[in-house]
């Protein structure tokens, strides 16, 4: 008859009592924190940031304390350009990636830079609605999960002078920020040139660009009234980046956790699509106190816009895949 031996721990009531408890701490212990790192592109007070941060504590609120994300923003850690690369090789965690950066790879990526299809607060909203699934898809296969949307606000050209019609463009060395905005720039006969966000003012400085074409923010941002005299507002446009999480990254993390940053994410989206509606009067505001002449585009160059838009759009059906044009579609059959 085989017997079993009991072990000195369990032949003393102490080591009973010290078992007992190991295995009480053990399930009591809370799980070890998540430390996330996270890169984004602008300055701290750029209401974009603003949004992150918000994300990101509420986040963390969310999921009890154990999500701990580690912002470094404004490009400090990985350049705008990068910021895809450097979610799906996990050089970090999260990141927001500014879709326009990537139209070369996936025409949908650019759709909303086309002037006047989506010109409005509302018509944003539903290229998003048409658009977010297609987007979601394409960042799963490289890697990632979109959790949220954040919109650049309506924009404007920053000149030396007014600008009453698009012959007042003709030949400016035009900043421009994705393929479609330099697409557009051609057209109006300037001289496109996509620079990043963070090498504005020396691009201006050096020459490099006398005019650009952008958001009120950003002029902020990079201070533009230190180069150009006018601002003249057109909308047309609300380009977007996505906030991003390495796919794999979120696969580890506990379900409330996940949860948690879905949720921040959705609490994100709408939030920051209300701050930014509600930020450019208060912008224009701080363009005129510094000197720079704001005014409202003229019906013509509207209208010229418009024609340009046209022909833009067309240009992406023509390049655009079934499945791509069928989220045009989609949108077009919202409106």
């Amino acid at each position: 008859m085989q017997t079993f031996k009991t072990s000195l721990a369990f032949r003393n009531p102490l080591g009973i009592v010290a078992f007992v408890g190991a295995l009480l701490f053990a399930v009591a212990a809370p799980a070890p924190a998540a430390d996330l790192k996270m890169a984004s592109g602008y300055p701290d007070a750029n209401y974009l940031t603003q949004t992150v941060r918000d994300f990101i504590a509420d986040a963390g609120q969310r999921s009890g304390g154990s999500l701990n994300i580690e912002l470094h923003n404004n490009q400090t850690l990985v350049k705008l350009p990068d910021m895809m690369r450097a979610v799906q090789t996990n050089q970090v965690a999260l990141s927001d990636v500014r879709l326009g950066n990537y139209g070369n790879q996936d025409p949908v990526y650019i759709l909303d830079a086309i002037p006047f299809l989506a010109g409005d607060y509302d018509s944003a909203q539903k290229l998003w609605q048409a658009s977010r699934q297609y987007l979601t898809d394409s960042f799963a296969q490289r890697g990632m999960k979109v959790l949220f949307a954040m919109w650049n606000p309506p924009q404007a050209f920053y000149t030396l002078k007014p600008v009453s019609s698009a012959e007042d463009l003709a030949g400016l060395k035009m900043r421009v920020y994705s393929t479609e905005t330099r697409r557009m720039g051609e057209l109006l006969k300037a001289e496109p040139l996509i620079v990043q966000f963070g090498e504005i003012p020396q691009a201006f400085s050096t020459g490099l660009i006398n005019a650009m074409f952008t958001s009120p923010q950003t002029g902020i941002d990079t201070q533009a009234w230190d180069f150009v005299e006018h601002l003249t507002m057109v909308g047309a446009l609300f380009t977007k980046q996505v906030v991003v999480i390495n796919a794999d990254v979120f696969a580890k993390l506990s379900k409330a956790e996940q949860d948690a940053l879905v949720e921040a994410g959705k609490a994100a989206e709408q939030a920051g699509f209300e701050r930014m509606k509600a930020l450019t009067t208060e912008q224009l505001a701080l363009m005129t106190e510094k000197g720079v002449q704001v005014a409202q585009a003229s019906p013509e160059f509207i209208e010229q816009l418009k024609r340009v838009g046209v022909q833009m759009e067309d240009d992406w059906k023509a390049k655009a895949s079934a499945g791509q044009r069928a989220v045009l579609d989609a949108y077009l059959g919202m409106k």
